[in-house]
């Protein structure tokens, strides 16, 4: 299935097309999205203290009525390409924009590492401050130099002879 938790996605069947929202759950070939099909359900008291209610909740469609919401603002079908690294993602039929989250987050963030090495070369080097300086001398303790001496008659686990 190409539509996953979390995609906003277009109705494009049913008494709610048209409408816009976001999946909260999918299984078995159906979705449940927040502000379709709502369905009303009723809840009867079961003693004296509770009350009796009437309860708007969103029910599951067909996977088939709906249709992902892309950034360029159109319905479309679900392609899948793989990248150069071997990763296969989800991408837009019609502006080949991939739809995976994860994906462009990591890429916006390589983008902007680029941008920030590039603006750090530009820029002179300041001199570290105090808390910034790094330690490259070796630990201060002393370390021996000639052959460890056994100690003779020494037993592990047992105290006396």
């Amino acid at each position: 299935m190409s539509i996953r938790k979390g995609d906003t996605v277009v109705v494009i069947a049913g008494k709610d097309k048209g409408k816009k929202g976001k999946v909260v759950s999918v299984e078995d070939g159906k979705v449940t999205v927040d502000g379709v099909n709502i369905v009303i359900k009723h809840k009867k008291a079961r003693n004296q203290k509770q009350k009796s209610a009437r309860e708007k909740m969103a029910s599951p469609i067909d996977v088939s009525n709906v249709q992902i919401l892309c950034k360029c603002g159109k319905a479309t079908r679900v392609a899948h390409k793989i990248n150069d690294k071997g990763v296969k993602n989800r991408v837009c039929g019609k502006c080949n924009e991939i739809l995976d989250k994860k994906y462009v987050k990591v890429k916006e963030k390589a983008k902007e590492e680029v941008e920030a090495e590039k603006t750090e070369e530009k820029t002179d080097k300041k001199p570290l401050q105090r808390r910034e300086v790094k330690h490259t001398a070796e630990s201060k303790v002393k370390k021996p130099t000639g052959p460890v001496k056994s100690v003779e008659g020494h037993r592990r686990l047992g105290g006396g002879s």
